[in-house]
This record gives structure tokens, sequence and C-alpha cells, in this order.
């Protein structure tokens, strides 16, 4: 089977691409022009944002602080410029907003260890559903080595939806 994101001709009923990593299920080909949109094309068509990354012993206070200046509703978290955690609004919400007194302590009790990543050659389609299956509303993009390289939003795909829906109906 010739995989869809990095045309690797696989071995007949292997559920992912030996090359990409890339799932395999298949997917009907006859789907509407929206649906082989987000099949077809990768996450680096949404242009990424650069993620902020912020130390793991860098206070609660600071990175609420970092979050609000910048407008952006998480922090990535590394060690040694690994992915270790994603620091949102819904943890500061859920477990700070009660006790300001813990604005100094680190994020790293805070944050929501080893998120699920992306990588930027993976399909908007499997971003998706991975944003999906855990409730999130970002999703950190990092290299093969683990190094956070860039973050996609709900709204970035959002954003994609429309424009293609948008044009989509141009053509009609």
């Amino acid at each position: 089977m010739i995989c869809p994101d990095c045309g690797h001709d696989n071995i007949a009923g292997v559920d992912l691409c030996e090359e990409c990593g890339q799932p395999l299920a298949e997917f009907d080909p006859a789907g509407s022009d929206l649906e082989q949109s987000i099949s077809r094309h990768t996450v680096r068509v949404l242009a990424p944002k650069r993620p902020v990354t912020v130390p793991s012993t860098t206070s609660v206070g600071d990175c609420v602080r970092e979050m609000a200046a910048r407008g952006f509703g998480c922090l990535l978290v590394e060690e040694e410029g690994r992915l270790v955690g994603i620091f949102t609004e819904r943890d500061v919400l859920d477990r700070i907003s009660g006790d300001l007194s813990l604005a100094e302590r680190p994020v790293s009790e805070f944050m929501t260890r080893d998120p699920v990543t992306i990588a930027r050659n993976d399909t908007i389609a499997y971003a998706l559903h991975q944003m999906d299956l855990g409730g999130y509303r970002h999703m950190p993009i990092v290299d093969a080595e683990g190094r956070p390289n860039g973050i996609i939003s709900v709204r970035d795909i959002l954003r994609f939806l429309c424009v293609r829906f948008a044009a989509l109906r141009d053509d009609d």
C-alpha cells in the first residue's frame, strides 16, 4: 500500500507506514473534497507557530504572565531541549486559580506531563483525530529527537477548513 503521506510503498496489510510511521487505515478515497483535503495535507500547511518554551523550573506566576503578555493559551515545558510537558490555560483554571499562593511553585508541578505530540509530516486528519481523542486545543510539534519546533491549535485547523470550504463552494 502506498502511504498517502510520504509515498512509501509498504507491504500490503501493515498498519503503519514503515517510512514515516503514519497509520495506513483505509479511508474512503471517494470521500468529499474536504475529507480528502485533511487526509492529504500535512500540518505543515497550517504554518505552525514557533512554540514558546520554558524550563521546568519556571514559576507558575512567570508562566501565566508570559502567556498573558503573548496572548498564548499554552507554553511548552522542556528539559535539556526536550519536551517534557505542556502548561495551558486549563491547567491554570483547574489547578491554580483556587490557590494563588501556588504562583511561586515550579510549572513542573502543574503541567501536563509527556503530552501527545505530532510531527510536521503528520496529516491534518491525524492531528485532528489526536486532538479529539484527548480533548486538546493545542498540539505540540516535535522533531525526531523530541525537541519542540512548532505548535498548532484547533483555531489553525478551523481556519484551514474554512478556507478550503470557501474554495470548494466557489468551485461549484
